[in-house]
């Protein structure tokens, strides 16, 4: 069975956490496909849907590091290749960067891969085109649980509406968060937690639960849970004043399930 990442930046360190999770389980070979490192925004319009208050910094951000990626090229030796490119290598992978996820160039190579399953690392939302390659699905692993919660930021949503943080493996489908489900696994909140560790944990909860469902996978057929589309709504971008909010509820509802007297409010 073969097996490829797809992730959309030629450094990015969940991709390498997924690599090195499928690693420890045995599974080697693997290849990934990296998108351009500089695929920005499609439209405004994406980039405030998916950001709100904080596209501005977002896009001031993202030029900056293309108008400073020619310096660090100049800088990097001459055939110099990344950690992660260097990761599959030694394990027997194939390292293939591509200019657009979506695009012609990366079905291609998917399929001169021969790929069976994709798993999605840091990749942008995957159309169609590239679905239709692998021979038993595309597997993602979402930080909510699924069809409560798809969409941006529900590790914050969840807290903020009192619910549990939980990460979902689930196939994909040409919607949103909305293909059926493999897993799902909560993530236990802890002393002195806050939104940031949660949702680091939450990343390595992510990696070991693909790297389970893809060795399961060579047991047989995974276990799928259909998703009916009116389950669920779909939740963007947090307002920074809500993660705060968040954040104190997130103290108190520790302190209230632990018996902590004089909770923060």
């Amino acid at each position: 069975m073969t097996i490829a990442i797809l992730t959309g930046h030629p450094h990015n360190p969940y991709a390498a956490a997924v690599l090195r999770a499928m690693n420890a389980h045995g599974i080697r070979g693997i290849h990934v496909l990296a998108a351009a490192w500089n695929a920005g925004p499609r439209s405004l319009t994406s980039l405030v849907r998916r950001h709100g208050t904080r596209s501005l910094s977002v896009g001031a951000t993202w030029l900056a590091k293309r108008l400073m990626r020619p310096l660090r090229d100049i800088v990097r030796p001459r055939g110099a290749t990344s950690g992660l490119a260097t990761d599959v290598e030694q394990q027997g992978g194939r390292f293939v960067q591509v200019g657009d996820a979506n695009g012609e160039e990366c079905r291609k190579a998917l399929a001169a891969l021969d790929v069976d399953i994709l798993v999605l690392a840091g990749a942008p939302i995957v159309r169609a085109n590239i679905l239709a390659v692998p021979r038993v699905g595309t597997l993602n692993a979402h930080q909510g649980r699924l069809p409560q919660y798809r969409g941006m930021n529900v590790i914050e949503w969840a807290i903020f509406e009192g619910g549990t943080p939980t990460v979902t493996v689930h196939f994909v489908d040409c919607g949103v968060d909305t293909g059926d489900i493999v897993v799902r696994e909560e993530i236990g909140i802890q002393p002195g937690d806050s939104l940031q560790s949660i949702r680091a944990r939450a990343a390595d909860k992510q990696a070991e639960l693909l790297a389970w469902a893809v060795l399961a996978s060579r047991s047989g057929p995974l276990p799928r849970l259909a998703q009916r589309a009116t389950e669920g709504r779909q939740y963007y971008a947090m307002h920074p004043h809500l993660r705060a909010v968040a954040e104190r509820r997130l103290a108190k509802s520790y302190a209230a399930a632990n018996g902590v007297p004089g909770s923060r409010r």
